[in-house]
């Protein structure tokens, strides 16, 4: 089998979220794997006592026991349990002798950011995990490379096929990642994904993080996805990325949960805004990617979004099961244009969801506003007669005398005050 080559390696997909505020003293980690230099955002990021760079599968023989891959899993459509993958132990890899250093990648404002880490003077892959017996990638092979690592802004688990630009993942297989992490476990705010039906939890210290790969176009090296284009994708491969963002994503509370909005779209590419805004009253989420897939034809964008019952319950003041009934997605485009996406919501009251799918939208780089009020009442439509009903009724309005006193009195069915007579 032949090894993914270091430049198709470095291609994979990685998302440049925004930071938090609070400077602190850089975490050290308490096992032999030592991080890579200490990044520029590191002190901006809130963090403490976790690990950033590359995190690797849990293994007592390495003393790695925390900020680790602890399992990952696959099950059919239909909830069974398929098998759990493999490691690969890398012959001769030491942890305590490895080197990381920093990708550098571009913001979508262009600055350059140390995004993602990599083990230097690697000879064989550290990432590779083989799948269950009897399932393969779409090109035969049966090993993954599945990365975690601790970036600008979230912590990001990307899995592809054993070749990116050959092998898609096996079609129909739900993966399932479970992370160990004392620290991360307790900061997970919001999560974004290119999978389907995305799904997050956490017990203790492990996070647990499901969702069905998706067909992922990707972008030519140097093409400016993040503006308005028309540019045609390199390849399209089913791969997964999620990103658990540990900023506050604009709702500003201490309490948010990490399943409490869980995102998944295939125009993840271009994330510069995730948020609830309050003025509003709508989660908005600015996506992008390239206009066509590689044959010319026009990308399709699609939205697959979880919302917590008690958020919709804070949010909008409403009850999850109702606020379903409500789900609207308004898209707009950087030349002005608008539309509403078509959509599907419905609530999960078995696990407190708002299950909202949204279609019927295109890339390069719209801007997604997502609510589940109710229409304002002064924008309902009355029928004539119930308009007649609910009109307020006129005030009339009669003089009263008592001797030389007078007075006025305005109302539905004026009287005069005991004492006084109507003129």
């Amino acid at each position: 089998m032949k090894a993914m080559g270091k430049r198709e390696l470095l291609s994979r997909l990685i998302l440049v979220a925004a930071l938090a505020i609070s400077p602190i003293a850089p975490a050290s980690a308490a096992d032999p794997f030592p991080m890579p230099p200490e990044p520029k955002w590191w002190k901006q990021t809130g963090l403490t006592d976790i690990r950033y760079g590359q995190w690797l599968p849990c293994r007592d023989e390495w003393q790695i026991t925390n900020d680790c891959i602890s399992a990952i899993h696959l099950y059919k459509s239909d909830g069974t349990d398929a098998g759990a993958l493999t490691y690969q132990v890398p012959k001769d890899f030491k942890p305590s002798e490895a080197v990381q250093y920093w990708l550098i990648s571009n913001t979508p404002q262009g600055e350059p950011i140390e995004n993602s880490a990599y083990v230097k003077d690697e000879v064989v892959s550290i990432s590779h995990w083989k799948l269950p017996a009897g399932i393969t990638n779409s090109d035969g092979t049966d090993v993954v490379h599945s990365y975690v690592h601790l970036m600008n802004g979230s912590l990001q688990i990307n899995t592809i096929a054993f070749s990116q630009t050959q092998g898609s993942l096996p079609e129909g297989y739900y993966f399932e990642f479970k992370l160990k992490s004392s620290g991360f476990a307790k900061k997970i705010k919001w999560v974004l994904s290119n999978v389907r039906d995305p799904e997050v939890s956490v017990a203790g210290d492990i996070i647990t993080v499901k969702g069905l790969p998706e067909n992922s176009p990707s972008a030519n090296t140097g093409d400016q996805v993040c503006e308005q284009n028309l540019l045609k994708a390199r390849s399209t491969q089913r791969n997964i990325a999620v990103n658990m963002i540990y900023y506050d994503a604009g709702n500003k509370t201490g309490e948010t949960r990490p399943d409490d909005v869980v995102l998944g779209t295939n125009g993840w590419w271009c994330l510069s805004d995730f948020r609830f805004d309050r003025e509003s009253q709508q989660i908005i989420v600015k996506v992008g990617n390239v206009h066509f897939d590689e044959f010319g034809n026009e990308i399709q964008g699609w939205m697959e979004l979880k919302v917590k019952g008690n958020r919709a319950r804070e949010w909008w003041g409403i009850d999850p099961a109702i606020a379903a009934g409500y789900a609207k997605v308004e898209v707009s485009y950087p030349d002005g244009t608008k539309k509403v996406a078509t959509v599907t919501a419905k609530y999960d009251s078995k696990n407190d969801w708002i299950n909202l799918r949204a279609y019927g939208f295109t890339y390069s780089t719209p801007q997604l506003a997502i609510s589940f009020k109710p229409p304002a009442e002064a924008n309902k439509v009355v029928p004539a007669a119930e308009a007649k009903k609910l009109a307020p009724a006129k005030k009339m309005t009669i003089i009263c005398v008592k001797g030389k006193a007078i007075k006025k009195v305005s109302a539905v069915k004026p009287t005069c005050p005991t004492g006084y007579k109507k003129k």
